[in-house]
């Protein structure tokens, strides 16, 4: 079987899988697919202000995008009339295409699924899944999420509104799949994991994303015990594969590398591609591995073990915490899993450098500009020019590309980090603006700062995890939260904070070339 007919997956992953964080993991790798965090299709529908729920043409608006965790620079620019004014046009080399991408929904309303599969579609987005597994609070205690499998009637009823909202064939629709588990407290039995199948089977959906654990709500156990405690049966998810040919599988839960993605998306005899049910050897295998397995090792008695064929319904694999602990692991994937001549970075440095102008061009500094607008959303939200008036203030200077040749000649602004983060700085003459009151509280809690915290700790925390294993781990972290909380170059943005973090690491770190899958050893996600 060729690369191309598996599919690699990124996850959906509550505040991790930020626009940030895809942006990311799409520089390391063009071909894997990505997902959104979760979007709650109720949020959608209050915050859409010129749709209904029954409206079949969805009117996109600014706010509308930005809920449903849309980004493609591109569209984005059209969407709220680019001025190449606010921000420069991209280049062919600059744009990073976010494609392929699926967008996930929370709901137990069938008219509300129906609604966030029109803006899902209206968006761009190549794939929309329903969420049948969070164990949040917040989620199952809504009766959506991990409560759906307790109450397959509603979960089919949302299911079947998808399929119709996705479109017509003539429409080029958008494909519905459902991400669920293998079972939900007391309903843990396969009986009633393939009756569940069935049942949305018949609502329409033909492609499943299976976490191969249980999942326990109600507060007996929290969201990370239930990502780590409840073992892992991989042989369960083979099994379904087998009453379901029909249907398309992804696996997810507990892989440990590019390698063990690989050997369970394409089996251990890859030349062999068969349903599982063709197979003699199936009942072996069913045979060594059940829960609690004694082959694997594993704790908790989890079966990870991949299948000894190519399984052809099995579509391929999800990674999550892999992904975020340890995401140059994944920087492979493109060449290893997909068969690609090549990877689009070569090592950490190259992928830092084309995060940070990413970052420096959504989420500008402000160091240099009189203007008192408080940063809060990407210079794209805001709609507003940034006029600085120097190409670096004394603070960031040191990595002004200008500043080599006028160091000595052009004065550098210094209000930015000493009039502004003043205690007594003069906030009077904000409070005739919009939200002035506000964004005076802000000022003066703040030491002066015009960018909000939430947007340092969005841009960094893709970056946490990139020196995994390596030398100087320890201390580009703490030199990243250090410098996050450091009023005095607040201003300067995030860009500067990440380069002033990769300063304190060794430059051989950054320019060791990412070692190639055959030699990365095995991960333990970490919850």
């Amino acid at each position: 079987m060729k690369h191309g007919q598996k599919e690699f997956h990124i996850a959906p992953m509550l505040d991790v899988s930020t626009i940030e964080f895809r942006y990311f993991m799409r520089l390391l790798t063009k071909r894997a697919i990505l997902w959104t965090e979760m979007v709650v299709a109720e949020t959608l529908v209050h915050r859409s202000m010129h749709n209904s729920v029954e409206d079949e043409d969805i009117q996109l608006d600014l706010e509308l995008i930005r809920h449903c965790g849309w980004f493609d620079e591109r569209d984005y620019y059209n969407c709220i009339g680019h001025d190449p004014t606010v921000v420069p046009t991209l280049t062919a080399d600059e744009f990073v295409d976010p494609h392929p991408i699926v967008c996930q929904i929370g709901t137990n309303d069938p008219w509300q699924a129906a609604f966030a599969t029109r803006v899902a579609k209206s968006c761009g987005y190549d794939r929309i899944d329903l969420n049948a597994e969070c164990p949040s609070d917040r989620v199952a205690g809504r009766e959506f999420g991990a409560a759906l499998m307790r109450d397959h009637d509603t979960a089919a009823q949302v299911v079947r509104s998808m399929v119709d909202a996705s479109g017509s064939r003539e429409q080029k629709p958008i494909h519905v799949s459902v991400k669920t588990r293998i079972g939900v407290d007391d309903f843990d039995s396969f009986e009633h994991l393939s009756d569940f199948i069935q049942c949305l089977v018949h609502a329409g959906c033909r492609r499943f994303v299976i976490h191969a654990r249980k999942v326990y709500t109600q507060g007996l156990m929290s969201p990370a015990q239930n990502r780590t405690v409840p073992p892992l049966n991989y042989p369960w998810v083979y099994r379904l594969m087998e009453h379901f040919p029909q249907c398309d599988f992804w696996l997810n839960g507990g892989i440990m590398n590019l390698e063990h993605a690989r050997n369970i998306a394409f089996g251990q005899s890859p030349e062999i591609s068969v349903v599982w049910s063709d197979k003699e050897n199936a009942t072996s295998f069913h045979e060594k591995h059940s829960v609690p397995c004694k082959n694997c090792n594993m704790p908790y008695g989890s079966c990870i073990a991949p299948p000894p064929i190519n399984l052809s319904n099995l579509r391929g694999v999800m990674v999550g915490r892999l992904a975020r602990d340890n995401p140059s692991a994944l920087a492979d994937v493109d060449r290893y899993f997909y068969g690609e001549a090549s990877n689009p970075c070569k090592n950490r440095r190259e992928l830092l450098e084309k995060y940070i102008l990413f970052i420096e061009k959504v989420y500008p500094r402000r160091c240099c500009d009189d203007d008192n607008i408080i940063s809060s959303r990407m210079v794209m939200d805001m709609q507003q020019k940034i006029n600085h008036n120097s190409p670096h203030c004394d603070v960031c200077r040191e990595f002004s590309s200008e500043a080599t040749a006028i160091i000595d000649q052009e004065p550098t602004i210094e209000k930015s980090q000493t009039e502004f983060t003043n205690n007594n700085f003069n906030c009077s003459h904000l409070a005739d603006q919009k939200h002035g009151r506000r964004r005076k509280r802000h000022f003066l809690k703040n030491q002066g700062a015009k960018i909000v915290s939430g947007i340092i700790d969005s841009a960094i925390q893709p970056t946490l995890g990139i020196l995994f294993g390596q030398r100087g781990n320890s201390q580009f972290r703490r030199e990243l939260h250090r410098l996050s909380r450091d009023m005095t170059v607040r201003n300067c943005g995030a860009g500067y904070i990440l380069k002033k973090a990769m300063a304190c690491v060794p430059p051989e770190v950054w320019d060791r070339p990412f070692a190639l899958n055959e030699s990365i050893v095995n991960y333990i996600p970490s919850k």
